[in-house]
């Protein structure tokens, strides 16, 4: 592990003086050994040219300062005894003053550790004790001539830093409040250094600021626990006085397979055309990752088939909001959700399905069928067209906004007065009134088991004023019998037209229906149906009323 250090062009003279050790005091073999006495001369002062001490730590501020004797190797970091040293031995703090046994006549180096703390030699042999500043002499050796010699030591010392892990979610939920976590910091080794534990609170779900202050200059990884997330281990470096070290957690995903829903219901408010939806979210946590699971991050959406507009269901982030139960082998939660705005019906069947989304995997379940009949809201005109045999009879409405109650019978009256003329019938292209963009043909039949509706309520769920042409065709062959078309709305009882045939039953005594066969001419004013004429069966449209309404178009094949 390389450890990184305020390093200072910090000199330190060592004066030596050497004195002779009797073979009594020293026990020998090939090599003599002498007296070692060491003195530091702290020349810094007188260098400043060359250096600027740190501002952590000067060689003044020691209370205690290690001299080891070593071969020369690299000094240790550590100052753990080692089978290595030849020596060790205080420095007396007054005198600076030194005394080792040396061997002569072999290549040596001098390792100096500074505390700013009072340790005995024994306490220091564990290597428990961090020193603050260190000093390595050079390479140097001592033969029986040396009586004095000055050597250059270099000093540094250890730097501090503060260090601020700013923790955040990598979801743009953030982080649940009140989860809680760990930060540990680990040395280089492995070996954990600091930890303090933490609490995300209301004010610091998008970021939670950890600070650990006096971290050494070094290299280190930290581990992340937060509840609810992926552990986050990383490596990182202190070389400056300041840290701050981004952390991005990633949230414990919820599996898909572990949700389902209950109780799913589709409730009409009234006899109107909006209903609601809603149930419930069922989540079961097994036992195994129970701890690790507090949030749940998805999208989840109702939708009526048909209809573009989506409603919004997304449950709470925080499980700790919803219910929960526990079982022997799952934790269980659940969750009520219900569509806040009530959603608009079409005039038959409709299909509501719920979506759910959870880590980029989504599933689509149906929550039921409602059906509405459009046509039992009196504020709605409805055209209900049925037969008893044949093939795929076409219902068509001419409708015409601007084309008011009588105002063909004004001399001025013109195409251009008219306005404009909107063709609705089951076409896709021709299914929406422009005028809103909203859909009226709701339903399109082929047999004689269906029938096909058109429902008008364009103006805010009322009739819509102006002047509508109904007509009815037989699409593919001339085989339609006994066709209906009964036509109901604000102002009128209903009224049936027919049953008449569309085939030629080869009898004289019958009329049947031209193709195409206008049916009605309606004039709505204040929403309220207040003209309603029939036209007679195998009759078409007087050439008064035509040159306004324009021939009957047949359908365009899609």
């Amino acid at each position: 592990m390389k450890i990184f250090f305020n390093i200072q062009s910090f000199v330190i003279l060592l004066v030596v003086f050497l004195f002779p050790v009797s073979c009594a005091d020293i026990e020998t073999e090939t090599s003599g050994y002498a007296s070692l006495n060491i003195n530091l001369d702290d020349v810094s002062k007188r260098k400043t040219g060359r250096s600027k001490l740190a501002p952590s730590m000067t060689s003044s501020d020691a209370l205690t300062i290690l001299a080891v004797l070593i071969p020369a190797v690299q000094c240790d970091k550590n100052t753990a005894s080692s089978s290595i040293e030849y020596s060790r031995a205080l420095v007396d703090i007054t005198t600076h003053d030194a005394q080792f046994v040396v061997p002569l006549d072999t290549n040596v180096k001098l390792c100096l550790y500074f505390f700013r703390d009072t340790f005995s030699l024994n306490e220091l042999a564990g290597g428990t004790n961090t020193p603050e500043g260190f000093g390595e002499s050079g390479i140097f050796t001592i033969d029986s001539e040396t009586t004095a010699k000055t050597i250059a030591v270099e000093f540094w010392t250890i730097s501090y830093s503060t260090v601020t892990f700013k923790i955040s979610s990598t979801s743009s939920a953030g982080m649940p409040e009140g989860s809680s976590g760990t930060v540990k910091i680990n040395s280089g080794a492995g070996q954990m250094m600091d930890n303090q534990s933490f609490t995300v609170t209301a004010d610091d779900i998008a970021s939670k600021s950890v600070v650990f202050s006096n971290v050494v200059y070094n290299t280190y990884s930290y581990d992340i626990e937060l509840n609810g997330f992926l552990p986050l281990t990383e490596a990182f470096l202190v070389s400056s006085s300041t840290e701050t070290l981004d952390a991005k957690l990633t949230p414990n995903m919820v599996d898909l397979d572990w949700l389902s829903f209950d109780n799913m219901s589709i409730v009409q408010e009234g006899t109107s055309a909006y209903a609601k939806a809603g149930g419930t979210l069922v989540l079961n946590v097994p036992n195994a990752q129970k701890d690790n699971v507090t949030q749940m991050l998805s999208l989840m959406q109702v939708k009526r088939i048909g209809l573009s507009g989506l409603v919004d269901v997304t449950p709470s982030i925080a499980l700790s909001s919803w219910s929960k139960s526990e079982g022997s082998d799952n934790v269980t939660y659940t969750t009520l959700f219900s569509t806040a705005n009530a959603m608009f019906l079409d005039h038959g069947p409709n299909e509501f399905q719920v979506m759910l989304t959870v880590n980029d995997v989504s599933k689509t379940l149906s929550m039921g069928t409602i059906d509405y009949d459009a046509c039992v809201d009196s504020n709605k005109m409805c055209f209900t067209l049925s037969w008893t045999d044949g093939l795929d009879p076409e219902l068509h409405t001419y409708y015409f906004p601007d084309w008011t109650h009588n105002a063909e019978g004004n001399a001025s009256f013109d195409n251009t007065s008219r306005g404009e003329r909107y063709w609705i019938y089951s076409n896709a292209t021709n299914k929406k009134y422009a005028g809103t963009g909203q859909v009226v043909q709701l339903r399109d039949g082929n047999t004689s088991d269906e029938t096909e509706v058109h429902v008008w309520a364009t103006d805010n769920q009322k009739v819509g004023n102006g002047t509508y042409l109904v007509y009815v065709e037989d699409f593919s062959e001339t085989d339609v019998q006994n066709f209906e078309l009964v036509l109901s709305g604000p102002g009128t009882d209903n009224k049936t037209y027919g049953p008449y045939d569309f085939k030629n039953d080869s009898n004289p005594a019958t009329t049947e229906a031209v193709n195409p066969q206008a049916v009605f001419f309606i004039q709505v004013d204040n929403n309220s149906i207040v003209r309603s004429d029939n036209i007679t069966i195998g009759d078409n449209l007087s050439s008064t009323l035509m040159q306004w309404t324009g021939s009957l178009q047949n359908s365009v094949v899609e």
